[in-house]
């Protein structure tokens, strides 16, 4: 009981901006840099770039959105189904604020957690 209770107020903990980007460098480096590149600037005709992005720039919940479902017609997976609400946003938070993109965004767990539904 007591694991679950921990479980649920970790769900609930506010990030900050440098915590999310630390995790979130270790999950593009693991699920994002063979399309994206490690430099963020994808590979020219196959998979676009993240760097100055309109999707990585724009509207935080299309962003959200393309990580969870991916886009059908391409290569970009859904990701939803294998990572944990706070891997995808550390993940976004560290793609929309790295690189030359600079938005700011605090993606949080519970934002992902909200827009599953």
């Amino acid at each position: 009981k007591a694991q679950v209770v921990a479980a649920a107020a970790n769900a609930n903990k506010k990030y900050e901006l440098a915590e999310l980007k630390e995790m979130g460098e270790k999950v593009y480096a693991a699920n994002c840099t063979a399309c994206h590149q490690p430099t963020g600037m994808g590979i020219p005709g196959a998979f676009p770039a993240l760097n100055g992005s309109p999707i990585v720039n724009g509207k935080v919940s299309e962003h959200i959105d393309r990580v969870l479902n991916g886009k059908t017609g391409t290569a970009m997976a859904a990701f939803g189904k294998q990572l944990s609400d706070l891997d995808i946003a550390a993940a976004i938070t560290y793609e929309r604020n790295s690189w030359n993109n600079k938005t700011g965004d605090v993606v949080q767990p519970t934002d992902i957690a909200a827009q599953r539904k």
